[in-house]
């Protein structure tokens, strides 16, 4: 298994960036990444295999040391207990909480209306992992995005399901060695109204949680909880367009707060990233790719301690790119209207 890494300094309305174009991966389709912050560098995992759905989809993962990204390593696979057959798997997430442990979800099954939930934990920083723990039915844990953890240690998971049309729902998990607890909320949309799915959680402090989420209906819906996500308020429609492809959002250590999102009600040919103050009022930063034969999709956004933040995204499902951000540098113009300005 080998990589093609390429590495190039792009500069932009906000300064200089830096590039790495991961290629020429093993296998034809590479979706979905996810990445997080260790102590070793950035951990990256994401599903491959050769289409979606596919019995030989696994999770790769691979690690970013500053300098370049490693070799990938399959860190899970599913087959099932009755047959031995091999089942696909979707959509891997990465959680780090407190306690030192590191939590990898991800899903197992057919399709979005069939899948299930499983997990692992590693002790080591993603070094090594323990065996697959399948989830009770009904718990996902996070889809797509990244699990908040709580003032009380539980961690809040953005959570949907497809069976009974697009809904979205929380997960409150309680992490404890391997014998993590979950519980989880009500749908938190109706498919009548909002097809909704893969959330991401924006925590604007301990009281103030809002969550935005993808729809097949042209554009981002969200809700909001002002009581420490004890209760939350009905889903409403955000004057951002989107297609029906993921996004993913994190709070910044300035207390801003940046998406990355294709913005467009259809098409996936753009990528672009948006800051704002309050998770209402969205400013254009960059458009980060573009290209009319590309599909630019499911990005993955953190900031590292050194401030920097770090965007992984999808390019045509085979190969991804990572971008390095100096956030000090954004600085952006109204989104107004929904209408992305000239920057």
């Amino acid at each position: 298994m080998h990589i093609f890494l390429g590495m190039l300094l792009c500069f932009t309305t906000q300064g200089a960036n830096l590039k790495s174009d991961i290629q020429n991966l093993s296998s034809p389709y590479n979706d979905t990444p996810n990445i997080i912050e260790t102590k070793d560098g950035l951990l990256l995992v994401w599903a491959s295999g050769s289409r979606p759905g596919y019995a030989d989809v696994t999770i790769q993962q691979s690690r970013w040391d500053g300098k370049t990204w490693s070799p990938p390593t399959m860190v899970a696979s599913h087959a099932t207990k009755k047959t031995g057959a091999q089942q696909a798997c979707w959509n891997p997430v990465l959680t780090k909480v407190s306690n030192g442990q590191l939590a990898l979800f991800y899903q197992v099954g057919l399709s979005r209306e069939t899948w299930s939930g499983r997990m692992k934990i590693s002790y080591d920083g993603g070094h090594s992992w323990t065996q697959e723990r399948k989830l009770r039915k009904g718990i996902h844990g996070p889809i797509k995005n990244k699990a908040i953890e709580l003032k009380d240690g539980r961690l809040l998971c953005p959570s949907a399901t497809a069976n009974a049309g697009w809904r979205v729902h929380l997960e409150f998990v309680t992490p404890f060695r391997e014998n993590w607890g979950f519980m989880k909320t009500k749908p938190l949309n109706f498919p009548g109204e909002y097809r909704a799915t893969e959330p991401s959680i924006l925590m604007h402090d301990d009281q103030n949680i809002q969550v935005l989420c993808r729809t097949k209906q042209g554009y981002l819906t969200g809700f909001w909880s002002y009581n420490g996500a004890k209760s939350w308020q009905p889903m409403e429609r955000l004057a951002i367009p989107a297609p029906n492809s993921g996004f993913d959002a994190v709070k910044l250590n300035d207390g801003r707060f940046a998406i990355v999102y294709n913005h467009s009600p259809k098409l996936t040919d753009r990528i672009n990233l948006a800051v704002s103050s309050n998770g209402k009022d969205w400013e254009a930063i960059e458009v980060l790719d573009q290209g009319p034969s590309e599909h630019f999709q499911n990005p993955s956004i953190i900031q590292t301690k050194d401030n920097q933040v770090h965007i992984v995204y999808t390019i045509n499902q085979n190969r991804f790119q990572h971008v390095q951000m100096d956030p000090t540098l954004f600085k952006g113009k109204p989104i107004a209207n929904g209408i992305w300005p000239i920057l």
